[in-house]
């Protein structure tokens, strides 16, 4: 068989470099569509982004990412449905950021879908968090404890987290959460929200959501209840929520508000699990040991008090300076 001609073999390279170019245009689309679908979802406003343009790209993305969590989600599942939960925490915090464009009426209304969507979610993510917090009052004694102590309330924990994980992988709930997720999704695209304008624009709002979080905070130093932290442990999170959002339009002003909400958050919501804890601990006495209950108590009523003494500690600092005065410094960047 003889040699190919020299026609032939540039042919075939040149077959073979339009091949390659092509391939290398798929590659690039798909990186830049990636990279297009990554800053679509970003929780954070863009410089340059107008506030109906970003609030509403924001909210659509939390949306989008909490829709595909819940509807695909396969292996560990109570891992993406807390990720979806979050997802829509940030959403609720957008609205309450938002809600003097809103109105009332439709701020309510999205709002209530969103927590009750949220609810529904709870379940299998709430019952692994009891099993961790469990384990975490118990790290630090290490040999202090007996082995086994506790062991039988753990049993119990575990076995609930089990039923509700084949009861959500049998009967997969969530289709109706979906369909209502992306009902205000589709709303969204019609949120009255200013069409121009910088970060003045979201100034009132983020002093109401600042406004709002200092009263949970004067209530709580007043009346230290769980419902109270907790009450705080929310509005502080819609603070840190709406510093994340805001970040980048004034990262010198918003910055150390947002890191010092989050640690506050952080704190109250290792207080909260300690009390859902012994609210079930409370339920099932049967699953302790002798003198056990009453360890388990004493030991997490010490830990909360030092949560709490240390939160409020940090809650005066982030809440020392007026609304108003927040409101201005950034309406001014």
């Amino acid at each position: 068989m003889g040699k190919p001609s020299t026609r032939a073999v540039a042919a075939s390279a040149a077959v073979a470099a339009g091949g390659a170019l092509a391939a290398g245009k798929v590659v690039r689309g798909v990186v830049a569509e990636r990279a297009e679908r990554e800053r679509a979802r970003r929780f954070r406003l863009a410089p340059d982004e107008a506030p109906r343009a970003g609030i509403g790209r924001v909210a659509r993305g939390q949306l989008d990412i909490a829709i595909e969590l819940i509807q695909g989600r396969d292996g560990d599942s109570a891992e993406a449905v807390h990720e979806a939960r979050k997802a829509l925490k940030r959403v609720r915090a957008v609205l309450r950021l938002c809600r003097g464009w809103l109105g009332e009426e439709r701020y309510r209304q999205e709002n209530t879908i969103l927590r009750d969507a949220g609810r529904s979610l709870s379940g299998l993510r709430d019952a692994q968090v009891l099993v961790e917090t469990l384990d975490g009052l118990r790290e630090p004694l290490g040999p202090e404890l007996p082995e086994d102590a506790w062991s039988g309330f753990r049993e119990r924990l575990t076995a609930d987290a089990a039923a509700l994980a084949e009861t959500e992988g049998r009967a997969g709930p969530y289709g109706n959460v979906v369909l209502a997720l992306a009902g205000v999704r589709e709303r969204a695209e019609l949120w009255p929200l200013p069409h121009d304008g910088g970060p003045e624009h979201l100034a009132n709002g983020l002093e109401q959501v600042y406004r709002k979080a200092r009263r949970a905070r004067r209530r709580a130093n007043r009346e230290r209840t769980t419902e109270n932290l907790h009450e705080l442990r929310k509005r502080t999170k819609d603070l840190w929520h709406s510093g994340q959002l805001l970040d980048p339009l004034s990262r010198k002003r918003v910055g150390k508000l947002r890191r010092r909400a989050h640690r506050v958050s952080d704190l109250l919501g290792e207080d909260h699990d300690l009390a859902v804890l012994l609210d079930r601990a409370e339920q099932v006495p049967e699953a302790f040991g002798p003198g056990e209950l009453e360890l388990l108590g004493a030991l997490a009523e010490r830990r909360r008090r030092a949560l709490a003494r240390e939160a409020l500690s940090r809650a005066a600092k982030l809440y020392r300076r007026k609304p108003r005065k927040l409101a201005r410094r950034l309406a001014a960047a």
